[in-house]
């Protein structure tokens, strides 16, 4: 019987593996970073102390991470889940540059620049992003939205529940990776070009109103609740347990903002949903 969870957390390295293990500590699990994987089958007994509460969040190096998902899977009495951490190489290599720390590939005298290190961490261990439940890109996302973006999928009540998630974003900022679905909000009249509202977002009244005022915007949300009320039903009826929407305009300011807070509000009443607003804040 497979009764403790266990989330292993891994990626790129700068990709955002300790923010994400001390937002899973504030959920509530019992976190483990680091841990030598050679040590893991000798602890499996531990991970059975009811004082774990159960719930087991582990940060595993990208080098480690396959040997250690082999491991755990061997745990019969373990339900596992990886979470893979992507990020783009010039994301990494500026956030490695705030911070001034080095890379693993460098501490192990395997390249000698911090890009090369980056390109060859990404095409030595590529292959474990197959392993992984859930890949979830960094590049864009603020501490908070990884947080939505986790508790989503992780922080629910006993027992499984079908989920959904509503996120705005801009197209030139790029398209969620892990989207499921896109609406594409663009055709939508642009609150960008009235002076007053062009530095609000669609959290203001102001701009809220303005769209969804359009006739172009109450046509469009007639069709799409009809859509996606009849495809949210056949997703759950199919036992699949999250959604991600995604939910985009030309800035991530607005339109898509706009929409997004509407339908996370409409479908709320029916599923458990999640909002966040990738591109609001750039």
């Amino acid at each position: 019987m497979k009764n403790v969870e266990v989330v292993l957390v891994t990626g790129m390295s700068g990709a955002g593996k300790s923010t994400a293990m001390a937002i899973f500590e504030n959920m509530g699990y019992y976190c483990i970073d680091n841990y030598p994987v050679a040590l893991l089958e000798q602890f499996g007994d531990y991970l059975l102390d009811e004082t774990l509460g159960g719930k087991i969040a582990m940060g595993i190096y990208l080098g480690d991470a396959l040997q250690a998902i082999r491991e755990l899977t061997n745990m019969d009495w373990i339900n596992l889940t990886v979470v893979f951490l992507d990020c783009e190489n010039m994301e990494i290599l500026k956030r490695y540059k705030q911070t001034r720390r080095s890379h693993p590939m460098m501490i192990m005298n395997k390249a000698n620049t911090l890009y090369d290190s980056i390109e060859l961490e990404r095409q030595e261990y590529e292959q474990i992003k197959t392993q992984a439940d859930l890949i979830i890109d960094t590049t864009l996302l603020k501490r908070t939205a990884l947080q939505d973006r986790l508790e989503a999928s992780f922080y629910h009540e006993t027992g499984e529940v079908f989920r959904v998630s509503f996120v705005s974003f801009g197209y030139k900022f790029g398209i969620p990776k892990d989207a499921d679905l896109l609406l594409d909000v663009r055709f939508l009249p642009n609150p960008f070009y009235i002076p007053e509202l062009r530095n609000k977002t669609g959290n203001d009244k102001e701009v809220y109103d303005y769209v969804m005022e359009k006739p172009e915007t109450q046509e469009f949300i007639k069709r799409t609740l009809s859509y996606y009320d009849y495809l949210l039903k056949e997703y759950e009826k199919e036992g699949k347990m999250q959604l991600i929407v995604g939910i985009g305009c030309t800035g991530g300011q607005h339109r898509s903002v706009t929409l997004t807070n509407f339908l996370a509000d409409h479908y709320k009443k029916y599923y458990k949903v999640y909002k966040w607003h990738r591109d609001a804040d750039h």
